[in-house]
């Protein structure tokens, strides 16, 4: 065998390998961040050698990516006027495989149908499993993956708790963020997949089975930034069955409505009836009361932290450093005696209802984060980076409309990028992984030039 023989065959080895990995992404982020951002890293590198080894970058040329190359140069020139800039730094400079690791995905790992295929399957399996979790835990007080972690290898078992289900997810709850995150590509394509299989009857009948049952369980999972990404995705996806198909409309809107008066109505399940309650009445009263919440109160901390620092941003990933100084306490924080940082101090609560915590890790919001973190120069190249992906989206809506699937990942991501609606940090990994995933995916169907390879 000759030596360029064995080097093209050993490249496809490893690719065919790094491809597998990337379609168990959905899986692997269930158990290991770490796990995941290795697979990411390795596919960025692998992925810049075949661009060199071809001498092909056409990749480079994309708009969105061009976007998030400035938006990573300022990262880093902003992290030099962070509160801590070795944090800043050490996120700042790494961000770039997120953008790397999307333009992978469009152009070499997701750019044929088996793939495609693979990962909505593979997505819909982890959906399965992630429920089949959530409702062990809810039955039995912890999920089966939990009760492996202690008897195995001698961890503590974890649960969400009274208002939340973990499911598999150990380090936080986060059961209801993953099904918001996945159910919709899933859903869809796997329906596509069962229409093709076998009749399109079959494949509705299944689908909204399906659909039930992960809106019964985003609802369970006591997450309400996953309940309200939930409800802002179904009526995307009536509105575009509206478009589509009234028929499916009108049924479709018709389960929803009558799952809805159930659940809220039966007493089977009171836990879920005062679940429900919860979130319903908590949700209208912050809404009703906003400056005076927790979000409210974040939220007037990010406004201080961008007036202090408005050109270049209080650092990345320094929210939980900033909030700590006293130029950013909350009257209720201030007046409490903390002495060195609210973290480790105590909370007056009888002033707790006027003045919420100001200190968290993050935001809880992704433009005031970017707003905060990196002033109005990062603020306005993130809003320009949407612009861009939206404008392509705009340019191909004709294949984005006969395309199920890359509704089913808009309808998703959406929810998402909806201004004031609570969310996680974007800038933590395994937000980001799963954002960046279905960026990746979403723009794989869509015309690009593509690399000349021989994989």
């Amino acid at each position: 065998m000759s030596v360029t023989m064995k080097t093209i065959n050993q490249q496809q080895i490893i690719f065919n390998i790094l491809t597998w990995f990337i379609l168990l992404l959905p899986v692997t982020i269930i158990f290991s961040n770490a796990l995941s951002d290795i697979i990411i890293v390795c596919a960025s590198f692998f992925f810049i050698y075949i661009s060199i080894k071809e001498n092909n970058w056409e990749w480079l040329k994309e708009k969105w990516f061009r976007i998030t190359l400035l938006i990573y140069f300022w990262l880093i020139i902003s992290s030099f006027f962070a509160y801590d800039i070795d944090l800043a730094l050490s996120r700042s400079t790494t961000w770039i495989r997120f953008a790397i690791f999307t333009a992978a995905l469009q152009y070499l790992f997701l750019n044929n149908k088996t793939n495609k295929n693979r990962i909505v399957i593979i997505t819909f399996f982890s959906i399965l499993y992630v429920g089949f979790e959530m409702l062990v835990e809810y039955f039995t007080g912890f999920s089966l993956y939990s009760r492996i972690i202690e008897n195995f290898f001698n961890y503590e078992a974890f649960a969400g708790g009274p208002h939340r289900l973990s499911g598999p997810f150990k380090d936080a709850p986060k059961s209801g963020i993953y099904l918001a995150y996945f159910l919709f590509p899933a859903l869809i394509g796997i329906t596509k997949i069962i229409k093709h299989k076998f009749t399109n009857s079959f494949s509705l009948i299944f689908g909204f089975i399906f659909l039930i049952i992960n809106v019964v369980l985003i609802f369970g999972s006591g997450h309400r930034g996953s309940v309200l990404s939930l409800c802002f995705s179904l009526l995307l996806i009536i509105f575009y069955f509206y478009l589509k198909n009234k028929k499916i409309t009108i049924l479709l809107t018709v389960i929803l409505l009558l799952l809805g008066i159930f659940s809220y109505k039966s007493n089977l399940f009171i836990d879920n009836k005062l679940k429900i309650d919860d979130l319903i009445v908590k949700t209208v009263d912050e809404i009703k009361n906003y400056s005076d919440s927790a979000y409210g109160s974040l939220s007037k901390t990010s406004f201080k932290m961008f007036k202090t620092h408005p050109i270049t941003g209080i650092g990345l990933k320094n929210y939980r450093v900033a909030c700590e100084k006293d130029e950013f306490l909350s009257e209720g924080h201030s007046s409490t005696g903390y002495g060195v940082t609210p973290w480790s101090g105590y909370f007056d609560h009888k002033k707790k209802k006027y003045f919420e915590a100001t200190c968290s890790g993050h935001p809880h919001n992704l433009y005031l984060t970017w707003l905060a973190e990196t002033g109005f120069v990062g603020f306005c190249l993130f809003i320009i980076l949407l612009i861009s992906i939206a404008k392509q989206i705009i340019k191909y809506k004709k294949i984005i409309f006969d395309e199920l699937i890359i509704v089913g990942i808009l309808v998703a991501l959406i929810p998402k990028l909806i201004p004031m609606t609570p969310s996680l940090n974007f800038f933590s990994n395994w937000n980001a992984i799963c954002f960046w995933l279905l960026i990746g995916w979403l723009l794989s169907f869509l015309p690009k030039e593509n690399i000349k390879k021989n994989l």
